[in-house]
């Protein structure tokens, strides 16, 4: 009768605990595209069968092998089960996706991957179940779980987890009430029969029910937190861009006609460079500022694009460098991400690509593009691009003033402002500049301006301009807070409110150190989070210079230093300009949080070193602790080991009580523990009827008379070892 009473409850928190878990999938079929949920459901419930009937965990681990295969084929390999070709077929896809989890392509994973390591999951989460519910007797921690896990799946998912939430409350507290009293009855060694487990469980179960009840029928307050489904939605549903307004996603976006709010990180890797030294990678440009974003003032142009094949010069006037000699520099650019746009270099001469397409250079933006030669774009895998590195002269910088442009229609162009442009900026922008002579000077001012007073790079508390506010207005004078597209778009704003020419660029930074390939050439690797903005100044028998305001970014131009240096003007050195060919010391203590484009070093190298196997590690510390918690919970039968090759050295009959002391420790983790006030001969008999010995009364003895002063001879200790040994392995078992 006290048997059958025993099974009966084992199977009533069996049942419990598989309701409990049964809880975690009902979600599923609701905010995924799981379309069997209920074969998922039969195999926890196999699972849970098989543990109470403790059956062989080579047979159980078996029959829940095989469940999986024939519901992965049944699922995924349509045709005769007889047909034994779906099993390679099977094996091979389990093998690619397997390299593919470890090089963290996690988007990659086939359905039929995911739903197998779905299966795995649901068997360690059984397993656990089980330990938690028949040996430990304690539920609290995986019912905490449930609940957290329902409370989150019904805040932000369409889920409603109402009635979840009440069926996992009733299910828990009775599964806790009913191992709070298995735990009663084990320690205190009760005889319980049904008709006393009835006075503990009915109480519990009327009180559950009244509860439940009462507070589904009672009046609830309102909510105090809004609704997160609407915002998160909003959030998705941006693409990828460097500002779309509202919530995007970090990467390159050729709608910029909406700038403005946060942006999420996006570590994706877009292509990887081999280069001799860092620099910025250009897309294109954009001349006509609307008041929210920027757009092209003349897109009728793109019909008179400009052609060119590979090896050929590359159509872009480029003042700086008329005049050198040096040979070039050849980078190669090895796409992740492809797209039919060139990502090219300052200085750029030639790209270098055996095909039989050509390029196409729009004169507007500079945007280079790559066609097949029936005209239509084409994606490249890669391509090398030859360069002469830019190098702007300071003396000609210097001395350019007001009027040296003639052109009026390439000064309408690029000092375009939009008519309701609040008239504060242009006053800020005379402010900032009111000590300077020359175009260089001012423009060295406007770029120095943001970094020296409290302006902040922040990817997230970023704010929308309003239907009549302009969005570098708002930045300026409200928030002072953004990310490159707000200080570069303030740059070249305010220099145009100067009357000097500018424009906006787009393209990435320099991205991330990965390793040296040889002496001369090193590997970046650019993400979406590389994705930047900047300003281009142009300079009558220069050319286009970049500027970076962006507070934390170095773009790492060149200056070459050919100011005339004598008595007169002896006090305008360049030394302030030298700065600028490493970040401000102001950009260096406000890095931009969560982006890796900061500036190269030795501190980078190391960083981009741990980037780049951060999975490995991860994976390695994922492996460490799942073997230090399974020699953990083993312990008890590696332990003794240890015991026996230690006290074998000791040679000196001193080291028995220690001895004796391990051992009462290490068959208190065998479950054989000394209660308190138990006596050490009553404790060594049970020990010894426990195991079918005299070994522990025999130790026990010779212990007291060692506590009560009698020594304890040498060849006494070694007959002694030989009986602790004996007990101390029969822990193991």
């Amino acid at each position: 009768m006290k048997n059958q009473a025993h099974h009966l409850i084992n199977i009533i928190i069996y049942g419990l605990g598989f309701l409990l878990l049964w809880e975690w999938l009902r979600p599923v079929g609701a905010i995924t595209d799981t379309g069997s949920v209920t074969t998922f459901v039969l195999f926890i419930a196999m699972a849970f069968i098989l543990s109470y009937f403790r059956i062989h965990f080579l047979i159980s681990g078996a029959v829940k092998l095989l469940y999986m295969v024939v519901a992965l084929k049944i699922w995924y390999f349509p045709g005769s089960l007889l047909d034994l070709s779906w099993v390679q077929e099977m094996f091979g896809e389990i093998g690619y996706n397997t390299g593919m989890m470890f090089g963290r392509e996690w988007g990659s994973l086939t359905y039929m991957y995911q739903s197998l390591l779905f299966f795995i999951l649901l068997w360690l989460m059984t397993y656990l179940l089980h330990y938690w519910l028949m040996v430990r007797r304690s539920i609290l921690l995986f019912y905490f779980m449930t609940i957290t896990y329902i409370c989150v799946i019904d805040t932000y998912t369409e889920y409603d987890g109402k009635m979840s939430i009440l069926r996992a409350v009733i299910i828990g507290f009775v599964l806790m009430g009913m191992l709070a009293l298995e735990r009663l009855v084990k320690r205190e060694g009760l005889a319980l029969f049904r008709i006393n487990r009835r006075k503990w469980m009915v109480p519990l179960v009327i009180l559950l029910g009244f509860s439940s009840v009462l507070a589904l029928a009672a009046p609830k307050a309102a909510p105090i937190w809004p609704d997160p489904i609407p915002y998160l939605q909003s959030f998705s549903a941006n693409g990828p861009g460097t500002g779309g307004g509202g919530n995007s996603k970090a990467g390159y976006d050729p709608d910029d006609s909406r700038l403005g709010g946060p942006f999420e990180a996006d570590p994706s890797v877009v292509f990887t460079a081999e280069v001799t030294d860092e620099h910025y990678w250009k897309i294109e440009t954009k001349d006509f500022y609307t008041g929210k974003g920027w757009e092209q003032s003349r897109p009728e142009d793109e019909g008179e694009e400009m052609n060119f094949q590979a090896d050929e010069l590359v159509p872009i006037s480029d003042d700086a460098n008329r005049d050198k000699k040096e040979d070039p520099q050849t980078e190669r650019v090895m796409m992740a991400s492809t797209y039919s746009h060139i990502l090219y270099p300052y200085g750029l001469e030639k790209i270098i690509l055996d095909w039989n397409g050509y390029f196409s250079l729009n004169p507007v933006s500079e945007k280079i593009t790559s066609r097949e030669e029936n005209g239509s774009d084409i994606e490249l895998n890669q391509y090398q691009v030859s360069y002469q590195p830019a190098s702007y002269s300071l003396k000609k910088m210097k001395g350019t003033v007001d009027g040296d442009i003639d052109s009026e229609g390439f000064l309408d162009r690029y000092t375009q402002l939009p008519e309701n442009l609040p008239e504060r900026v242009s006053l800020l922008a005379e402010e900032i500049t009111k000590d300077k002579d020359n175009w260089y000077d001012k423009v060295k001012a406007i770029e120095r301006y943001f970094g020296q007073n409290g302006f902040v790079y922040d990817q997230q508390d970023v704010a929308v301009p309003g239907a009549e506010q302009d969005y570098v207005d708002q930045f300026l004078f409200e928030t002072q807070k953004g990310y490159c597209d707000n200080f570069s778009t303030s740059m070249v704003t305010m220099t145009r409110s100067l009357g000097i020419p500018a424009r906006w660029v787009k393209g990435y930074t320099e991205g991330t150190f990965s390793k040296q390939v040889d002496k001369d050439y090193q590997l970046y690797e650019v993400t979406n989070d590389n994705a930047h903005s900047w300003v281009e100044v142009f300079f009558p028998d220069v050319g286009w210079v970049p500027f970076e305001p962006t507070v934390g970014f170095s773009n790492n131009v060149r200056y070459a230093y050919d100011l005339e240096l004598d008595d007169s003007d002896g006090e305008e050195t360049p030394e302030e300009d030298k700065e600028e060919t490493s970040a401000p010391e102001s950009q260096q203590q406000q890095p931009p949080p969560d982006l890796a484009n900061e500036d190269s070093s030795g501190v980078d190298g190391a960083q981009s070193f741990l980037q780049e196997h951060m999975g490995k590690f991860l994976f390695g510390l994922i492996a460490i602790v799942l073997l230090i918690g399974v020699a953990f919970y083993l312990r008890r039968r590696w332990i003794p080991y240890l015991y026996i090759l230690y006290y074998r050295t000791q040679k000196s009959e001193s080291a028995f009580p220690r001895a004796y002391l391990a051992l009462v420790k290490q068959l208190g983790r065998h479950g054989v523990k000394m209660e308190d006030g138990q006596t050490l001969r009553s404790y060594s008999h049970y020990v010894d009827t426990h195991f079918g010995t005299y070994e522990m009364t025999s130790l026990t003895n010779n212990y007291e008379r060692l506590l009560y002063g009698r020594d304890l001879s040498t060849e006494e200790w070694i007959k002694l070892r030989e009986l602790w040994e004996n007990l101390i392995k029969k822990t193991t078992g």
